[in-house]
């Protein structure tokens, strides 16, 4: 079992490489639908409310040319057997966007985009397993027959503890990982500017949540940001 204990102060005391120098801080997203910021500035994406729908959005966008690595915590719910319906980390040309609700995790239906799945609730049309667990997933499909990496199951992560969750990129081996408290436990390598994106490099990235019958809260909070800025950054300054 990968999972231990983190709290926020560990969680923010893990440095990347600081290309950017900051903390992101709550001017650097876009919220949309549910979210709203907490008390401890991070990101509450879903309440504990059935049919909610939030996400965020980093209003800088990312070149997939270049190496990347992003730290954050999440917090996915305290409710495990009657708690819904996960998280997903994606990429998408377009920013400011919120896919399907409920077993859509609010991915569902972005296109293009890869998103990394967090998913806590059994959906045995979608041939997920009974275990909380990761997937790499392209185009909003959420179903578990064209995944790049996964399903891999992982521990109940419904626990109300927040949980590192690190997301790796490196263009020369085409190998985007995922790390949970600091240990791998999905990657893939895949061409995703060529055949997800079209041959464009530059994405936006965010966080979305979903519920459905069922309800969870779903938060992130953000440390540093290690990325190198497209040069030159599209549009106003890559902003929305």
């Amino acid at each position: 079992m990968f999972f231990r204990t983190v709290t926020l102060t560990q969680v923010l005391s893990l440095l990347i490489f600081p290309l950017l120098g900051q903390r992101p801080t709550v001017e650097d997203f876009t919220m949309s639908g549910d979210t709203y910021l907490t008390e401890e500035e991070c990101f509450r994406l879903t309440d504990e409310e059935d049919y909610s729908s939030g996400s965020i959005w980093y209003k800088i966008p990312i070149d997939l040319t270049q190496a990347f690595s992003i730290r954050l915590s999440i917090m996915a719910g305290c409710q495990d057997a009657i708690g819904a319906d996960g998280m997903v980390f994606a990429f998408t040309p377009k920013t400011n966007r919120v896919g399907f609700r409920g077993e859509g995790i609010g991915f569902s239906g972005l296109v293009p985009s890869v998103g990394i799945e967090i998913d806590t609730w059994l959906n045995e049309h979608l041939n997920d397993p009974v275990e909380d667990h990761l997937s790499i997933m392209i185009n909003g499909r959420v179903g578990h027959w064209n995944d790049v990496a996964g399903p891999v199951k992982i521990p109940n992560i419904e626990d109300c503890r927040r949980h590192g969750f690190y997301v790796n990129w490196a263009p020369s081996s085409q190998k985007l990982s995922v790390e949970i408290d600091g240990e791998e436990v999905i990657a893939a390598q895949f061409d995703l500017v060529g055949k997800v994106f079209g041959g464009n490099p530059i994405v936006y990235w965010g966080m979305t949540a979903a519920t459905g019958r069922y309800n969870n809260i779903h938060e992130v909070c953000f440390d540093r940001i290690s990325q190198v800025l497209p040069n030159p950054l599209p549009g106003n300054l890559g902003r929305p």
